[in-house]
């Protein structure tokens, strides 16, 4: 089911940047990465698994000088509805969830492949899965409105959310994280069947706060499907850098233990 206009641009539609991170103020002496959205962001531009068919998706982000990384928090965007679909008719109870198990992977710094110009991220250093209480979006406005209103008096696809991976360890300055996770065609073990899955995404945020992109305007992703690729030399179902992402950061915060 697509969710958005070809590429993440569409995400764009019903989604809201708030204002100061939706955890919660922290400094910088206790963040070496930041790209999370402020806080009071409703909805946030993002890249589901199963629309966009990809099994991880990413940056590669040069951290602050730092001892030991405790934990990553990634922004991910939910447009599940408990029944119906954000198309139209989508119930939900406030507050209800459903699990969602999601994998954080650790990379070594990118090197170029020099007969291709691929770039790709070195061996893997960690990672961790964690299954996680995902709120569905909440319930159509009205039977002629699917979106809803969100506490900043906008309308809404979808709501953003962060999850928490622990990691405890020394990680190198320059590291490629990705996320990934299980819907009805994407993942390592895809799940063959519909679900609240589905319409789970990674969220965008438009900046980095915190450290810095190795390569601004860029993802890490390894998208099967060549038409959600933005630049070459991208290959397709390869986890490799894609360029032409301007304005666009996957979201996520490495905080200092």
């Amino acid at each position: 089911m697509k969710k958005y206009l070809p590429l993440a641009l569409a995400g764009l539609v019903g989604a809201t940047m708030f204002a100061p991170s939706i955890a919660g103020a922290m400094t910088t002496r206790t963040v070496a990465y930041d790209s999370t959205p402020v806080k009071g962001t409703v909805s946030v531009p993002s890249v589901g698994a199963e629309s966009s068919a990809f099994n991880q998706i990413g940056n590669e982000v040069l951290l602050r000088p730092h001892s030991t990384i405790g934990h990553v928090t990634v922004t991910m965007e939910s447009w599940a509805c408990q029944s119906g679909s954000w198309q139209g008719g989508c119930t939900t109870t406030p507050g209800s969830t459903f699990k969602a198990p999601i994998t954080l992977n650790l990379y070594r710094y990118s090197k170029s492949n020099p007969s291709t110009g691929e770039i790709t991220p070195g061996r893997l250093i960690t990672s961790v899965t964690r299954t996680f209480a995902i709120r569905y979006r909440p319930s159509s406005q009205s039977d002629t409105e699917s979106r809803y209103v969100g506490r900043d008096g906008a309308l809404h696809n979808g709501i953003a959310q962060t999850i928490s991976f622990p990691v405890n360890r020394h990680l190198p300055n320059d590291v490629v994280w990705t996320v990934g996770y299980e819907t009805n065609t994407s993942g390592l073990h895809p799940l063959g069947h519909s679900g609240p899955m589905d319409s789970l995404n990674v969220g965008l945020s438009p900046a980095t706060r915190v450290g810095h992109d190795r390569f601004p305007d860029s993802i890490i992703w390894d998208t099967r499907a060549a038409d959600q690729a933005h630049g070459a030399p991208f290959v397709p179902g390869q986890l490799n850098l894609d360029k032409g992402w301007a304005g666009y950061v996957p979201a996520a915060r490495f905080t200092v233990r």
